[in-house]
Formats: structure tokens, sequence, C-alpha cells
């Protein structure tokens, strides 16, 4: 299958465009886990049944929000850098466009 390849500049700003979506969805999702995990800690109980569950369950939620943290952080540098590319391509274009005819 062909990878898909930018035409033009606008499609390189969609692309970087998306992702500030994501980082949203990202991050409505890390709330979500956070909430889980808070009804996780409250719910199971201390007694040896609650202890036993919380072997089971605490490690793979912790898990999973260190690993949502960390692709929140690669996110968040790719929206950034997708930013700047855009700050200086939309630069580039003006200054093109205001050069006139040499």
């Amino acid at each position: 299958m062909a990878k898909p390849k930018l035409k033009s500049l606008s499609d390189l700003k969609g692309k970087f465009a998306a992702y500030e979506d994501y980082e949203a969805k990202l991050h409505d999702l890390s709330l979500r886990i956070a909430e889980v995990n808070r009804l996780n800690k409250d719910s199971a109980g201390h007694d040896a049944i609650g202890k036993k569950y919380h072997e089971v369950v605490d490690k793979p939620t912790e898990n999973l929000t260190g690993t949502v943290k960390y692709i929140g952080k690669s996110l968040s540098l790719v929206t950034t850098a997708g930013k700047q590319s855009k700050d200086i391509t939309d630069k580039a274009d003006e200054d093109a466009t205001n050069s006139g005819d040499w």
C-alpha cells in the first residue's frame, strides 16, 4: 500500500491541525482513566478480597496511566512542532507574496 504524500502546503497544515484534536481527546481519556483509578482505589475495600483485587488490578491501571501520560507528552511535542512549522510556512508564504517582482 502506497504511503500518502503531501501535495501542497495546505496538506501539511491539515495534517498538523488534526494533532490538536488528538491531544484534546487524549486529555479527555486521561481524565476518565484518573476517575476509574480513583473509583478503583476507593471501592474494592481493604479486607483479604480487596487486597487480592488490588494486587491484580492496581499495576495494570498504573501502567495504563503511565502509557497515556507518555503518549500525551509525545503528542504535545508533535503538536508544538506542527504549530511552529505552520507559523514558519505561513511567514514564508507572506514574505513571498509581499516580496513583489525582483
